[in-house]
């Protein structure tokens, strides 16, 4: 069998490759697209950088943002004085609940101390009355023990209220046990003298009136006389 020839020869010039997009060029002193672009059209040294600077400022200067700081300023503003002003109502709210539970308590307290504290009077008003019937001596040592049960009871916030002679009537703190009458009207509505003292709670809540007897003017109608 006789031998193949090839199918050129080796001095043949081999043909230009070509890419998927079109031929790839070979020259590399050849520019580009974007190189003559660039040559094209040339930019002024720092031109870019200036006319960036110049709008910046130019889009802060009439940014929106900048010209709502004010409002948004003042809506803050009125939003912690509300807030203060919700905070400093649920303090008073807070004080007012708490006073009206103490009130409660002390009146809870009170009531489940009433029997105690009338007995502890009675026994005051049986002091009073053995120190009017014994002599001196006596008198005088009962009277310290008066005076001792009188501070008890003050300690205890259960304060005495003794009128004293020609203090005026009042009617919130004395009751008339009886009426004396007198033709002095300085002394009218006053008191004459006191048959058992009184006692109130020290915020002047009343446990017991003083009892008194009071001056009243005498009030006579004229007398006439007929024409004989």
């Amino acid at each position: 069998m006789s031998s193949l020839e090839p199918p050129f020869e080796a001095d043949t010039p081999l043909p230009p490759q070509t890419g998927e997009d079109g031929p790839t060029p070979t020259d590399a002193g050849e520019p580009s697209c974007a190189a003559e672009h660039a040559a094209a059209d040339p930019l002024p040294a720092g031109g870019a950088e200036a006319d960036t600077g110049e709008q910046t400022v130019i889009e802060t200067a009439e940014s929106p943002a900048a010209s709502a700081w004010p409002d948004v300023v003042g809506s803050l503003a009125e939003r912690l004085e509300e807030a203060q002003r919700l905070m400093g109502r649920q303090v008073e709210h807070a004080d007012r609940l708490h006073a009206e539970n103490q009130r409660l308590r002390t009146g809870e307290l009170r009531a489940a101390l009433l029997p105690l504290v009338r007995d502890l009077l009675r026994l005051h008003d049986d002091l009073r009355r053995m120190i009017d019937g014994a002599d001196d001596e006596h008198s005088r040592d009962l009277e310290i023990v008066r005076t001792s049960l009188l501070d008890a009871l003050a300690r205890n916030g259960l304060v005495s209220i003794e009128p004293t002679l020609g203090e005026a009537f009042d009617p919130k703190w004395h009751s008339a046990a009886g009426v004396l009458a007198t033709e002095d009207a300085s002394l009218d509505r006053t008191i004459a003298e006191v048959a058992r003292i009184g006692f109130r709670w020290e915020d002047n809540q009343l446990v017991r009136a003083a009892e008194t007897h009071v001056f009243k003017v005498r009030t006579d109608p004229p007398i006439t006389t007929s024409p004989t």
